[in-house]
């Protein structure tokens, strides 16, 4: 509601009469005034040119050389008006399924949300007297910058809805989940491949998202797999794997392979648990130019192998 009045105008006028000296010589420290000029209370005065002012004159309703900041607020000609952005604090309850969501709208997440009022008129030595108030969603800030997060957290949250896969192990001789019956040989080849990779348990997979006006992009995609054999031995592939088929023979694997040199007689189920990690890479980039990496913890699956001795199979 609209404060300023003849009443509010007769208050003011009775209090600037009442103001000490010492008083009208003392810049409050919530109030600007330009170099070389005090605050009188209603008024900046200079001290050698009267026609000094601060510049900060609202038009509706009409406040004359207003202080340019207050409690916060500063004066924007161009709107009119005191404001300041909403605080990090409080934005959630403009942001999607907030209570105050309808003063973003379509427009979220682009810009921002401000808090502004209107002065009915200023009491001496500096107190503001607040009229009409309100919130109100501006595309660009008008007062400095607005507060703003972090463009790695946007980052790390797109990276987590990218729903990142391990791989399903593909193995020859076949795991005893494929084929129970399976074995292989002591000295002979093993192939390990990822089955039908895809961007999600492969890669690359890219994804963006705004917030705020900022638009952040993240990459990630497999550097290498870490296969555990099981026997104590390991296997880094930087590949996805070459699956493996009969035709192909004995031999050894092009590009990740393993030989095994005991059987897994003597472990649980007597077949060797083998365990493949994905190593993931990812990098994010923003609109404003800051890029960075993010950490990714390793996505592992499992399988079991089950190797014999050559004189086993032929008994």
């Amino acid at each position: 509601m609209r404060m300023i009045g003849r009443g509010v105008a007769t208050l003011v006028a009775g209090l600037l009469i009442a103001t000490t000296s010492a008083q009208a010589s003392t810049r409050p420290p919530d109030h600007d005034c330009p170099p070389g000029t005090s605050w009188t209370g209603t008024f900046c005065l200079p001290d050698d040119d009267p026609e000094t002012e601060t510049g900060c004159n609202q038009n509706d309703p009409t406040v004359p050389n207003a202080p340019c900041t207050s409690a916060g607020f500063l004066f924007v000609r161009e709107l009119d008006r005191y404001l300041r952005p909403v605080s990090e604090a409080r934005i959630g309850s403009f942001e999607p399924g907030g209570d105050n969501h309808h003063y973003w709208a379509d427009n979220y997440p682009d810009g921002w949300i401000y808090e502004w009022r209107k002065l009915s008129g200023v009491i001496p030595p500096a107190i503001a007297i607040w009229g009409e108030r309100g919130h109100m969603w501006l595309a660009e800030t008008p007062i400095g910058e607005a507060p703003r997060r972090d463009p790695a957290e946007i980052a790390r949250e797109i990276l987590d809805d990218m729903d990142l896969q391990p791989i399903e192990i593909g193995m020859a001789p076949a795991t005893l989940s494929q084929n129970p019956g399976s074995m292989g040989l002591v000295g002979a080849p093993v192939w390990m491949w990822a089955v039908d990779p895809s961007p999600q348990t492969w890669g690359p997979l890219e994804e963006s998202g705004s917030e705020q006006g900022v638009t952040v992009t993240v990459v990630a995609e497999v550097e290498h797999v870490e296969w555990d054999m099981g026997d104590g031995g390991s296997k880094t592939c930087g590949t996805p794997g070459q699956p493996y088929n009969e035709a192909m023979g004995v031999r050894d694997s092009p590009d990740c392979g393993y030989l095994y040199t005991r059987t897994s007689g003597d472990q649980s189920d007597q077949a060797y648990t083998v365990t493949a990690s994905t190593m993931w890479a990812a990098s994010w980039e923003a609109s404003t130019g800051e890029s960075g990496t993010l950490d990714v913890d390793p996505l592992t699956s499992s399988a079991s192998v089950r190797i014999g001795e050559r004189q086993l199979i032929e008994q």
